[in-house]
């Protein structure tokens, strides 16, 4: 499966750490598997713990809630993402894939 956008999963909360040295605080999609998205968005969930106001890792999760079919969920995240992107400069490749999938998210 090729995923080239962003999205992360909300029920699976731990207290112990996922990130390890190798997964990029950047990129909750790094180490994503089609078979295992849970493990995906407990990284996304950490990731954006630690840098909230992110707007790249919201995304993946949002993507990640869109592939389990929460899309209320992965609505919410790019609600969030484009509050943040309006005080931020950030580049546009990321603010057009966030207006896109705030529109499409209007439409439901």
């Amino acid at each position: 499966m090729c995923l080239l956008s962003f999205g992360c999963i909300p029920n699976a909360q731990t207290k112990q750490s996922h990130l390890t040295p190798e997964i990029n605080i950047n990129s909750c999609l790094e180490s994503l598997n089609d078979k295992d998205l849970n493990q995906a968005l407990l990284t996304c969930n950490e990731i954006i713990k630690k840098s909230p106001n992110k707007i790249e890792p919201l995304a993946e999760r949002s993507l990640i809630y869109t592939l389990n079919g929460q899309n209320n969920l992965a609505c919410l995240d790019i609600k969030n993402a484009l509050k943040i992107m309006k005080q931020q400069d950030i580049d546009p490749l990321t603010k057009y894939q966030i207006k896109i999938r705030y529109d499409s998210c209007k439409k439901r």
